[in-house]
């Protein structure tokens, strides 16, 4: 589970499907879910959070290792490989952005003064969101750069963008601060957001963002020069090549003369050189499929996910294993699949293909499911996701002063042996009633009280990408405890028992929803 936060606001929810969904699955079915074994779930965590995956780090060899091991276990237990070729894997380009050493920002008056001349340093560095061009090009000043209609603010009313650089100041707008309202709370968390500042720039027509900002973290922490595994941030390299902002930011201090002659309504001219250097790599996605019985219904999929990455290691040469995070998605997922193929051996299929897929780049923002839901392989239509991640342990937060778990409350281990988190629930009500269908035969405590949270726990894995593709999703996981994210997340901290149960409700939940109607959605607003 990445720790990440985002500003996208959803459109889409899925409502009730007609009529309840039915619990039982055929009998070839049952058995094979009822054989999901605690011994092979250990084997799969132990080997995936051993020291000899190294964290399964993106851009490591243990991350690759890791692709090779659940494509092997996926074929040995006789699932179909989903991959182009009839490969495993799904390739994707990431890229880590690396600064150069000529990044550049000059700002000039109409008669040739200069009121801005900075390298990268204290007042001023390109951010790692910005395409590779140099841009020169007009200043605008924006004020927040926030349109916001649903609040009836346009920092864009009588700003003239088109072909300009604009400045714009950090966070959102006070005077938005006033209302009321739990859908425009949700639209006001995002709207500080830098993503957000640069979306409506470049719908104004802008070519570049200059971001004012009250405290300029070190630039050397933002762009490391030599980045751990774990430190080290890619993004999807399809962004790269369709995006066209030069995004930077620049101190309060150096910026005030800039901002003071635009206020003045002074003609100025801004050239920002960004000089990213760009590292290519290639990481994959691992997918195996177990077709359908409808050939009317070949078209579309269930995907059931976890990712398979974890945090590598760090500039000390620890390893984060990762065995909840997220060796335990990975197993339940491995383990489902395997209980699918043992059941259309028999001559048992739901009537729509399951896709099981493992995504890789979780932890550096969902990258894997991203490239996945933009591009489907196969190229079917996606119906309905279930994505688990850390799905092997006792909820516990000891102090909910702690950092780490703000705005939770206190939870014991021993309250929540039994417990699931399913969050989603407030868009996909159906998945939710036919995930409590198959819960019928499995005894989970379920438990829809995260959606809304101070962390934005449901934003922050890959049933994200899906939902806000418009796709119903579920995310499923047992919680945060102490050890999350750090190198203490180990094999011998897994409930095995716990895990099996979580294992074998995927795998009914999946048969019923690929089974059943499928997830009709409306919009919300």
């Amino acid at each position: 589970m990445a720790r990440r936060t985002t500003g996208v606001v959803l459109l889409w929810v899925a409502c009730a499907a007609a009529g309840p969904p039915s619990a039982r699955l055929p009998d070839a079915a049952a058995r094979a879910v009822d054989a999901v074994s605690a011994d092979d779930l250990r084997g799969y965590v132990e080997t995936l959070a051993s020291d000899a995956f190294a964290g399964r780090g993106v851009g490591d060899k243990g991350n690759r290792a890791a692709e090779e091991f659940i494509c092997a276990l996926l074929q040995r237990n006789g699932v179909t490989p989903a991959g182009p070729d009839g490969s495993c894997y799904q390739n994707v380009e990431v890229y880590r952005p690396e600064l150069g050493s000529r990044a550049h920002l000059m700002v000039s008056k109409e008669d040739g003064g200069i009121l801005a001349d900075l390298q990268a340093g204290a007042d001023f560095y390109p951010l790692p969101e910005t395409a590779e061009a140099v841009v020169s090009a007009r200043l605008v000043f924006a004020n927040h750069g926030v349109t916001a209609p649903d609040f009836k603010h346009d920092d864009y009313a009588h700003v003239d963008a088109r072909g300009a650089i604009v400045v714009v100041l950090e966070g959102e707008p006070d005077g938005l601060l006033g209302r009321a309202d739990a859908k425009l709370d949700e639209e006001r968390a995002t709207l500080g957001a830098v993503a957000h500042k640069i979306t409506d720039a470049l719908a104004h027509g802008a070519r570049g963002v200059l971001v004012v900002s009250g405290y300029l973290p070190d630039y050397k922490s933002v762009w490391l020069d030599h980045p751990s595994v774990r430190a080290a941030n890619y993004r999807l390299l399809s962004e790269l090549r369709g995006s066209t902002e030069t995004v930077a930011t620049i101190s309060d201090r150096a910026a005030a003369p800039v901002i003071k002659a635009l206020e003045k309504r002074e003609s100025l001219t801004a050239t920002i050189t960004p000089d990213v250097v760009v590292a290519v790599v290639t990481m994959h996605n691992v997918l195996g499929i177990v077709e359908g019985r409808d050939p009317r219904h070949r078209s579309e999929m269930v995907v059931v996910g976890a990712h398979l990455d974890h945090d590598g290691t760090d500039e000390d040469g620890r390893i984060y294993n990762g065995a909840d995070d997220n060796a335990s998605g990975t197993a339940a997922v491995v383990a489902a699949a395997a209980a699918f193929a043992r059941a259309a051996a028999s001559g048992e299929r739901p009537r729509r293909p399951v896709l099981f897929a493992l995504w890789n780049g979780e932890e550096k923002g969902s990258l894997g499911a991203e490239a996945f839901v933009a591009a489907p392989q196969p190229a079917r239509r996606v119906v309905a996701n279930l994505n688990l991640d850390m799905v092997g342990r006792h909820e516990e937060v000891p102090d909910p002063n702690d950092w780490r778990f703000h705005g939770f409350p206190r939870v014991d281990p021993a309250s929540s042996a039994n417990t699931l988190h399913v969050l989603g629930y407030s868009y996909s009500r159906d998945l939710v009633s036919e995930l409590r269908a198959a819960n019928e035969a499995v005894g989970l405590t379920l438990l829809e009280d995260y959606d809304q949270t101070p962390q934005s726990l449901l934003q922050r894995s890959d049933n994200w990408p899906f939902l806000a593709h418009g796709i119903p999703a579920l995310f499923l996981t047992t919680g945060l405890h102490p050890q999350y994210h750090t190198p203490e997340d180990d094999t011998a901290r897994i409930d095995f028992g716990k895990l099996t149960r979580v294992a074998k409700l995927a795998a009914r939940a999946a048969w019923i929803i690929a089974d059943g109607p499928e997830p009709r959605l409306k919009r919300i607003w």
